[in-house]
């Protein structure tokens, strides 16, 4: 008997990544992104946009009105995305469009000198920075990272001479500042980006998970802010979670997909051909590898399902769209 439980421990891996699929979704043109808005992922094929019916099992795209997109605000980053948060931030993006970094990691050389914050209140603050760094970076990511009922800030803060950090920045005595960064990656052009924000070992504490250079290093990292630091936690090679000169900064997906009731994340390989899914509880460690039929190219979009884990909706190199899931 002591054999036989040897036995399935040594296969359960294999056996987990067996149940998952990847399957592709007719579209009516090639898919050039995935998004998610207000929760829910939707594709772009053609320069339409659809979202995903999976009502009957059966994976079918669904034509969507084409989405109307505010105006950005005043000195807000090109193509930058205004966030809205439901505790004391309502709103947040980048801003200050500014050249002094020639990095261009994102596809253009304009990056952003400041980041605004516009508080429930309806009051505005400013974080500016130095000529010496940028905010490479898109999105101002909210999260409650140290339980106190208000979000703080992550973002990727890019040195000229140093490399990038991952920055938190967060309200004290009235005002926003950066109040912990990472270590910057220690030259030019060395740039991380965020894989996920959860509780992804159950220890009561959310951790934000990145990919320390996708496209030269490819380590996924945990770091967890706590007493007013960012402490490095596990890691894991062999990730990427974007391609050089594509503003796709959300190609991972953060979900329990393995039913523990602790979030998971899924990222690709650091070639891209595969997709594996990762847990941090009990240690870090892969549960599934999926083979993909072209390379990853596009955000992951995720897909709840009702008394099954979340499906995950991939656009690939070769123009087509696969949905990710196990059944």
């Amino acid at each position: 008997m002591r054999w036989l439980v040897l036995a399935l421990l040594v296969l359960s891996p294999a056996a987990r990544a067996a149940e998952w699929r990847a399957a592709r979704i007719d579209t009516p043109a090639r898919v050039t992104a995935v998004e998610t808005v207000d929760g829910q992922p939707r594709v772009n094929a053609g320069g339409l946009w659809y979202g995903v019916d999976l009502s009957d099992g059966h994976a079918r795209l669904r034509f969507l009105d084409t989405p109307r997109r505010p105006p950005p605000p005043e000195n807000a980053l090109p193509d930058g995305q205004v966030v809205t948060g439901t505790r004391d931030i309502a709103r947040a993006w980048l801003a200050s469009p500014t050249k002094r970094y020639d990095h261009g990691v994102l596809g253009d050389a304009v990056e952003a000198g400041s980041l605004t914050i516009v508080t429930a209140d309806g009051t505005t603050h400013t974080v500016a920075l130095g000529d010496d760094a940028v905010f490479e970076d898109l999105v101002p990511r909210l999260a409650d990272l140290d339980g106190d009922g208000r979000d703080e800030i992550v973002v990727v803060k890019s040195y000229l001479t140093r490399g990038s950090a991952i920055a938190v920045i967060a309200q004290r005595q009235g005002r926003y500042r950066i109040v912990a960064e990472t270590p910057p990656l220690g030259g030019p052009h060395r740039w991380e980006d965020p894989a996920g924000i959860a509780d992804f070992n159950g220890d009561g504490k959310i951790d934000i998970a990145v990919v320390r250079q996708p496209h030269a290093v490819g380590a996924l990292e945990l770091w967890t802010y706590a007493d007013g630091r960012l402490r490095r936690g596990p890691s894991l090679d062999g990730f990427s979670n974007h391609i050089a000169g594509t503003r796709a900064i959300g190609m991972s997906a953060v979900g329990d997909f393995d039913g523990d009731g602790t979030p998971d994340l899924a990222v690709p390989s650091f070639d891209h051909s595969r997709l594996r899914i990762v847990t941090f509880k009990p240690v870090a460690q892969e549960t599934a590898s999926i083979k993909l039929p072209s390379d990853a190219r596009t955000d992951i979009g995720v897909v709840a399902r009702d008394k099954a884990p979340p499906a995950l909706l991939l656009g690939l190199v070769d123009g087509s769209l696969v949905l990710i899931r196990r059944d």
